[in-house]
């Protein structure tokens, strides 16, 4: 079996240390994410009931 080991050990510190980092930003987002997906997702239905509407020529 092949181990590689790598040359530089401080290459993991700083990927878990960014690791970290990512996970504490989508933590803190969080609440700010799903309140623009909830957002979105308003828009898009009253867009689509527009377009409906539209299409049916109620208008």
């Amino acid at each position: 079996m092949l181990v590689t080991k790598s040359k530089n050990d401080h290459a993991v510190i700083w990927s878990i240390i960014a690791i970290i980092i990512a996970g504490l930003s989508i933590g803190y987002c969080f609440s700010h994410i799903i309140e623009l997906i909830g957002n979105g997702m308003e828009r898009s239905s009253r867009a689509i009931a527009y377009l409906a509407r539209l299409m049916k020529g109620s208008v």
